[in-house]
């Protein structure tokens, strides 16, 4: 599966070593389940399973929260606004929240 290219709404420093990403929503609604996660892709560096952290109140934006420990998750926490980044997913089984 080819990644999908979006853009980078915003980037939030949560800690030292952590971001979130939000991510604008490729022109469609984002189909996602609790527990999922998505391959983001930083161009030039390389792909890595990042956990879906939640959806954006408003705005739809897809959330992704990054802790920056090896080469493609410090080049996710170094993206800012309006950057590009590729993602493939949802993958991985989602939790029983109903149950």
């Amino acid at each position: 599966m080819t990644p999908e290219v979006v853009r980078v709404a915003g980037a939030n420093r949560e800690t030292a070593d952590t971001w979130t990403l939000a991510l604008q929503p490729p022109g469609r609604e984002w189909a996602y389940r609790a527990g999922q996660f998505n391959m983001l892709y930083a161009f030039g560096v390389g792909e890595a399973p990042i956990s879906i952290s939640g959806s954006a109140p408003r705005g739809g934006a897809l959330l992704h929260t990054v802790r920056a420990v090896g080469m493609v998750s410090r080049a996710l926490a170094r993206l800012k606004r309006g950057a590009c980044v590729g993602v493939r997913g949802p993958y991985g089984s989602a939790w029983p929240i109903e149950e």
